[in-house]
C-alpha cells in the first residue's frame, strides 16, 4: 500500500510538472502582426480603413517586400530598397533608387473598382527592427508611412498607416 501510495504522488508530480511547462521548445513566441492604414481619395472614397488580413514577406539582396492583402481583399505592397539599411530610425524615400536599380515604392491595389495606385511621393519610417524570438535568423520590423499615389491621370489617393511585428 506504501508503494502504490508513493507512485501515485511521483506520478502526479510528474504530472503537474509537465503541465506547468512552457511546451514551446523554450523560444517565446513572437507578437501578433499588425496593419492599420487610411486611405482617402479615388475609388476609396473618404477615411476608407484598411485592417489586416494576412501578409507575407520576401527579403533578398534588391531589399525587402511586405506584401499585405486587408480584411477587404484590397493589396498593400511595400518596397524597401536596401538604400540605408533596414535599423531603426531609417526613413525610406519613395522613388528612391538603390545602386542595383531596386526602388523604394508602394502599390495599393482596389479589388473593388479594378484599380492599381502606384506611390508617387512619401516616405515609410522604420520604427524599430528586432530580433524575432521564434526564429534566431528571423527579424521583426515595425513603422508607419504616408504615401499619395495615383492610377496614371485617374484621381490621387492618399494612405497613412502603420505596420508593426512583420517576420522577415
Amino acid at each position: 500500500m506504501k508503494n502504490l501510495k508513493t507512485i501515485c504522488i511521483l506520478f502526479f508530480s510528474v504530472l503537474m510538472f509537465s503541465c506547468s511547462k512552457k511546451d514551446d521548445g523554450g523560444g517565446d513566441s513572437a507578437p501578433e502582426a499588425e496593419f492599420s492604414a487610411t486611405i482617402n481619395g479615388g475609388g476609396f472614397g473618404n477615411n476608407y480603413t484598411s485592417r489586416l488580413g494576412f501578409y507575407s514577406s520576401d527579403y533578398s539582396d534588391n531589399g525587402l517586400t511586405l506584401a499585405i492583402t486587408d480584411e477587404s481583399t484590397n493589396i498593400v505592397r511595400i518596397f524597401l530598397n536596401q538604400t540605408g539599411g533596414f535599423g531603426s530610425g531609417i526613413t525610406k524615400i519613395v522613388g528612391d533608387v538603390a545602386t542595383n536599380g531596386f526602388v523604394t515604392g508602394v502599390i495599393i491595389r482596389d479589388q473593388t473598382n479594378q484599380v492599381t495606385y502606384g506611390a508617387s511621393e512619401g516616405e515609410i519610417n522604420i520604427l524599430e527592427n528586432r530580433e524575432n524570438p521564434e526564429n534566431e535568423d528571423g527579424r521583426l520590423i515595425s513603422g508607419n508611412f504616408t504615401i499619395t499615389g495615383t492610377s496614371g491621370a485617374g484621381p490621387t489617393v492618399t494612405m497613412t498607416g502603420n505596420f508593426k511585428n512583420f517576420a522577415y
